[in-house]
């Protein structure tokens, strides 16, 4: 069950597909005789006057309508089912994504929470498990780079979870190398939360974390924040570091640096992502529950990136978290 994903859909889209549905149930409801099937279902007699069969009729299709526009199924159609239909297979062949604000004018980013949606249920009934969250634009120049006015957050999935190793080219249309840090909740959060001790006392573990997302565009000029945020902010792999409890570390003091074939390539501090880890936890575990969902025990949520991101190249990658801990994988 998808436990944290705004289902919200847009207003045409919508009225379109719910209206689909109703007239399809007037045409079956006018094709059925009453002593078929469907009719011996629902305990249809045999009316004495006309007036009794259509006000039956006419109740029975307001039950069917009732249940039509309750029914999720409606939402595969539409603009919003066809841009994460064309995610997902972008995301599966590992070609470049689209840009769903090309196709639909205005996209805001509540629409594109929506597309990111429907390619979460995609994922999810071909076997994904949601496993937590990843923050993105936590800073306030990607949030200028890519017009948006706040952070944004995609979707994990258990398989997207590793342990360091070697990765292969062929496993990513075009791999980026992000360091972050991870946090595993031993509580559920349901609510908003306001402080950072509710926070601490809800997380179980931190640990190092390598996010590498697949930033696989035709043309990264053109693309935008919400293009970003349909396609599940771009995430592809996290590699794992060793864990430890909360307050081993002071967080927002450890500076992070990433070595490639021995050459320091970027370095950064961990409070860099929206000036302090606890407050982008804060912020990702708010708007996750403010869009419908929830915090459960054992998920687990990435706060952003600490160090500048780069474009994956061959060879051996280190990033070195001081007494936090090391995070080695090759690339190839």
């Amino acid at each position: 069950m998808n436990r944290c994903q705004d289902t919200r859909l847009n207003s045409s889209s919508d009225t379109r597909g719910r209206e689909c549905i109703v007239t399809s149930a007037i045409i079956a409801l006018y094709t059925f005789r009453r002593e078929n099937l469907f009719g011996k279902i629902l305990q249809f007699k045999p009316a004495a006057t006309k007036e009794v069969r259509h006000e039956k009729m006419l109740s029975l299709l307001a039950v069917l309508a009732t249940v039509s526009l309750m029914s999720p199924s409606y939402a595969a159609t539409g603009p919003i089912f066809t841009a994460a239909e064309q995610i997902e297979s972008s995301f599966i062949a590992k070609e470049p994504y689209p840009l769903p604000s090309q196709e639909i004018p205005g996209l805001t980013i509540d629409t594109a929470y929506d597309i990111k949606a429907e390619f979460v249920k995609m994922r999810e009934q071909r076997g994904e498990d949601v496993m937590g969250y990843k923050a993105g634009f936590t800073s306030a120049d990607a949030q200028k780079k890519f017009g948006v006015p706040e952070p944004a957050w995609g979707t994990l999935f258990k398989s997207m979870f590793r342990w360091p190793g070697t990765l292969y080219q062929k496993d990513f249309g075009q791999m980026f190398i992000e360091t972050e840090i991870g946090f595993r909740f031993g509580n559920d959060i349901i609510e908003p939360v306001k402080d950072s001790e509710t926070l601490k006392a809800a997380v179980a573990i931190v640990f190092p974390a390598i996010e590498l997302p697949d930033i696989h565009y035709a043309n990264l000029k053109m693309v935008k924040g919400t293009d970003i945020i349909a396609a599940n902010v771009l995430v592809r792999k996290v590699l794992v570091g060793k864990a430890c409890p909360v307050g081993v570390h002071d967080l927002d003091t450890v500076t992070v640096r990433l070595f490639h074939n021995g050459t320091e390539v970027t370095c950064g501090v961990v409070k860099n992502a929206l000036g302090s880890q606890w407050e982008a936890l804060k912020w990702t575990v708010n708007d996750v529950i403010e869009r419908g969902g929830m915090i459960g025990n054992g998920d687990v949520i990435i706060t952003g990136a600490i160090s500048k991101l780069l474009p994956a190249k061959p060879g051996r990658y280190v990033a070195d978290y001081g007494e936090f801990g090391t995070i080695e994988f090759v690339y190839r």
